[in-house]
């Protein structure tokens, strides 16, 4: 899905992709690191600043300020890259059930077997600091109220501990303090 709205600097998104079919791959701690790593690569090559995030078994919620303005750009790159990884593991590490869940049932371009998200995503724009913050909560509470812990602090794979002081290394991937771009490129 091509998604372009807003080409306003310093906007806020919160999208949230979905697998296909909502297959629960993100069961693993393997495969939450390949989304973590395909998340890191995504803001070098298409620099953003990351608000928050939750990988929950069968999605992502994020949150993101991109320097370009483009959403779908990035989460082009972060599915994409995180689809073709843990699909590549899944084939060596013979995890064969698990791909058979992802299996297509008319290969796609390029020959395709498999997907791992659907095509499209759910972005919504965050005009004000009020609906980051409600967007920001609920991200963070979504395993609690899924039934996968009793506290978001107990939720490894979240941005709710990097709001608060932790080791190094003990977040995923950390957040952007600064949240906003001191420049940003005229559109």
């Amino acid at each position: 899905m091509k998604f372009v709205k807003s080409q306003k600097p310093n906007l806020f998104h919160y999208a949230t992709i979905v697998t296909h079919k909502r297959v629960q791959v993100f069961r693993r701690d393997k495969t939450c690191q390949f989304l973590i790593d395909a998340i890191a690569g995504a803001r070098e090559k298409y620099p953003f600043k990351l608000i928050g995030y939750v990988i929950m078994p069968d999605h992502l919620h994020i949150i993101v300020n991109p320097l370009a303005h483009n959403i779908g750009t990035v989460m082009k790159q972060i599915k994409g890259v995180s689809a073709h990884d843990i699909i590549e593991w899944l084939r060596v590490e013979g995890h064969e059930k698990s791909l058979a869940k992802l299996k297509l049932e008319n290969p796609q371009k390029r020959s395709h077997q498999y997907a791992m998200w659907l095509k499209e995503f759910f972005p919504v724009e965050l005009w004000s600091l009020k609906f980051v913050q409600q967007k920001l909560q609920y991200i963070h509470n979504n395993p609690v109220r899924a039934g996968l812990c009793n506290h978001p602090a107990e939720w490894k794979w979240s941005s709710y501990r990097a709001y608060f002081p932790h080791e190094p290394g003990s977040v995923p991937i950390e957040i952007d303090w600064q949240a906003y771009w001191k420049e940003c490129p005229e559109v």
